[in-house]
């Protein structure tokens, strides 16, 4: 490897190192909600840093592009105020030879980003779902006491809290009755937890028997209940619990796209493919975690060329506001990710702007413009 190129590629990942770390301390901060209603669970220590830890590899691909630009445009802004840019371009080397390394660096990182996004980032994400869920179906009582259960529509959860995860009194109750289209409720002066079980005690039950003239409301009142604690979470979910597009890799993925095309067939537009639809706009959503890699750097390779004695700071803010752009896109394809081409679009056309107005920059300073 030319020396030119190890000095380039040495200043360019240590930026980039230290920036990653930056970033995932700072967006550990925005999944801080998630951690602490896993932690309200009643989860051990050491699975609650297993949980935080399995966050990382979420946030990786969003904060290995982000660190890319900021490395490819300190790295090149340096090159420009120290001169060293004029130098190497005096010396015989073109700007495109001067910018190769990075964009090298670029390539590389798409290769690495595209595979965290759809290896690592889907089982970790996997992984904090089935924590969660296990340590739910081991005791109920937590998921009673979780304000996602409170949230659900047509449900109602009241009680007194004794001891978290362990004991509670007063409950009240009401859940929907799927089989016969009518409400259910349940009555508890004191619920327990004792491994397995569930004991209650005082117990009402109200439920219904349809019929054509009047439904006949039926009353159980028992001293003493005993209920399997998986059973009773179960019957608490409003429904069961879905993988979703994002929580399976590469491999697994074309697998069950295969499989919906043959029940849907290959027009993501008909009526009953929406997770036809979600399932291809995953590809493309990874493709874009892969591209964005590349992409930023690039923009920082052509924001951070400066040829003229007054380095305009006009550049700075339109490489911020572009990457600002992209981001907001980006989350907004994964919020419309059941409408295929409105997804493809967002996730794919900042790329495209910034591949242009990269290469148009790129262009212009080779000329011997800013």
């Amino acid at each position: 490897m030319p020396i030119f190129w190890r000095y380039l590629l040495k200043s360019y990942f240590r930026i980039l190192l230290l920036s990653v770390l930056s970033f995932i301390a700072i967006l550990l901060v925005s999944r801080l909600e998630e951690i602490a209603q896993f932690a309200t669970l009643g989860a051990k220590p050491s699975h609650l840093l297993l949980f935080i830890l399995y966050q990382i590899p979420y946030i990786i691909p969003i904060a290995l592009p982000l660190s890319s630009l900021l490395a490819s445009m300190i790295v090149v802004q340096r090159l420009s105020q120290t001169h060293e840019l004029t130098a190497l371009r005096a010396g015989g080397l073109s700007l495109r030879m001067v910018v190769a390394p990075l964009l090298f660096a670029g390539a590389f990182l798409f290769l690495l980003t595209f595979t965290l996004a759809s290896e690592v980032a889907t089982s970790s994400h996997l992984a904090t779902r089935q924590m969660a869920y296990r340590l739910t179906a081991e005791n109920p009582l937590l998921l009673l006491s979780s304000a996602k259960l409170a949230k659900q529509k047509n449900v109602y959860v009241q009680m007194d809290t004794v001891k978290s995860g362990k004991a509670l009194k007063n409950l009240i109750l009401a859940l929907p009755n799927p089989s016969q289209n009518r409400m259910a409720l349940c009555l508890a002066k004191k619920v327990e937890s004792e491994g397995p079980f569930l004991k209650a005690y005082e117990v009402t039950l109200l439920s219904t028997i349809p019929s054509e003239t009047f439904d006949h409301l039926v009353i159980e009142n028992q001293q003493l209940l005993h209920a399997a604690a998986p059973d009773f979470a179960q019957a608490l979910r409003k429904k069961g619990w879905r993988i979703s597009p994002d929580h399976l890799n590469f491999r697994l993925l074309r697998s069950r796209t295969q499989a919906l095309q043959e029940e849907f067939g290959k027009q993501i537009g008909r009526q009953g493919s929406k997770h036809l639809a979600e399932t291809y706009s995953e590809f493309i959503r990874r493709l874009s975690f892969g591209l964005s890699g590349y992409s930023f750097t690039l923009l920082g390779v052509a924001y951070g060329l400066g040829i003229s004695r007054c380095p305009s700071k006009r550049r700075v803010l339109y490489v911020l506001a572009l990457a600002a752009l992209s981001l907001t896109a980006f989350f907004l394809g994964k919020e419309f990710d059941h409408l295929f081409l409105v997804a493809t679009s967002l996730f794919l056309l900042p790329h495209v702007w910034i591949f242009a107005s990269s290469i148009w920059t790129i262009r212009k300073v080779a000329r011997g413009f800013e």
